[in-house]
């Protein structure tokens, strides 16, 4: 449980503290007065990672550090950032009086955040959707988040082949072979994974869903692979192989993890196409409940809940919905609307 911020130099923030209450904070104020940056501190001072971009991005361009500061019922948490005269960022994260580079795993703390792009994520962009289902299975997999770390390095490193090609020498093409084994064998992991875990979970985001939409729904996620699962990584060396010329002519890897998506059915059709855009909403909400849900069974206690101006895209039903759930966690609620402020959370003004 957090209890207390102060922020140096992150983002809008010069110098900037607050109290937390362990139950709800209503973060309230008018659109571009930092609400989302100070939901982004926490979540970089409790995850290690930013759900904005780089820690070099929260800098402001003109100073040379910046700091978070977080207090936990347990623990101090700093993060400091400092610019070298080369332009440089170093990172140096502290737990009490443990330092590292980089924010070890164990003491990442379990965090769930619901956005409004998230919300929209249905009839967004294939690339969207894959960072969203990436996301999910990273923060409940420590394997998985290191398979997906390799394969994009993977992929770059053969794209850059690629780009340089000298088909006419055995050397080039025996190098190229043997990053076209590596990428084989590491996207079938990446995709097995993504596609088991629509598969395994696809009933209780029915059943999530149905409880949010307040009615049963034909409710279906499969995953859509570049080529059969069943012999995925063959089957996917077969097909690069064929694509040879295009992707030398090209620069890029053409068939893969990082060209997939997934594909949620309603009433037996995409959702894509017959969803409103309220049903479009209840389905990304099914899907972060269920993460809540899982991240609370893997890590044996209650994660914090980061809500950044959610409420604004949900109908009165929803939104009761979603305040019944997050009610025995402690949560960080940001609204323009003051008619979202509860007699028992703590109100921060950003005015």
């Amino acid at each position: 449980m957090i209890t207390h911020i102060k922020l140096y130099h992150f983002r809008s923030y010069g110098l900037y503290e607050t109290t937390l209450a362990p139950g709800g904070t209503v973060i309230v104020g008018p659109n571009g007065t930092g609400k989302t940056n100070l939901l982004e501190a926490i979540y970089v001072a409790l995850r290690g990672s930013s759900f904005r971009g780089s820690l070099a991005d929260c800098m402001q361009h003109d100073q040379t550090q910046t700091i978070i500061h977080l207090e936990t019922d347990n623990a101090s948490r700093r993060l400091q950032l400092l610019r070298t005269a080369d332009g440089t960022i170093n990172k140096e994260f502290t737990i009490n009086d443990s330092r590292s580079k980089l924010l070890p795993r164990k003491h990442r703390l379990p965090v769930v955040l619901f956005e409004p792009s998230e919300l929209r994520l249905i009839s967004s962009s294939p690339s969207r959707r894959r960072d969203f289902l990436d996301g999910i299975l990273s923060r409940l997999d420590a394997q998985y988040e290191a398979t997906l770390r390799a394969f994009h390095r993977t992929l770059l490193q053969r794209n850059e082949l690629l780009k340089h090609p000298r088909e006419t020498t055995q050397n080039w093409r025996d190098h190229l072979f043997a990053w076209d084994i590596k990428f084989v064998q590491l996207a079938t992991h990446i995709a097995q994974a993504r596609a088991t875990f629509l598969a395994k979970h696809e009933a209780a985001l029915s059943s999530l869903y149905a409880a949010l939409a307040g009615h049963e729904t034909a409710f279906a996620a499969t995953y859509q692979a570049s080529t059969s699962l069943d012999r995925y990584e063959q089957a996917l060396l077969d097909r690069l192989q064929r694509a040879r010329d295009y992707e030398i002519a090209t620069g890029h890897t053409s068939a893969g993890p990082h060209r997939e998506d997934f594909t949620i059915f309603l009433h037996s059709q995409p959702a894509i196409k017959v969803a409103s855009r309220g049903e479009m909403r209840t389905i990304m909400l099914a899907f972060k409940l269920l993460e809540l849900e899982l991240q609370t069974k893997i890590s044996q206690s209650r994660p914090l809940i980061l809500l950044d101006d959610v409420f604004s895209e949900l109908d009165a039903t929803r939104e009761k919905l979603l305040q019944e759930t997050i009610q025995h966690h402690q949560f960080i609620v940001t609204t323009t609307d003051a008619r979202h402020q509860r007699d028992d959370c703590l109100i921060v003004s950003t005015r």
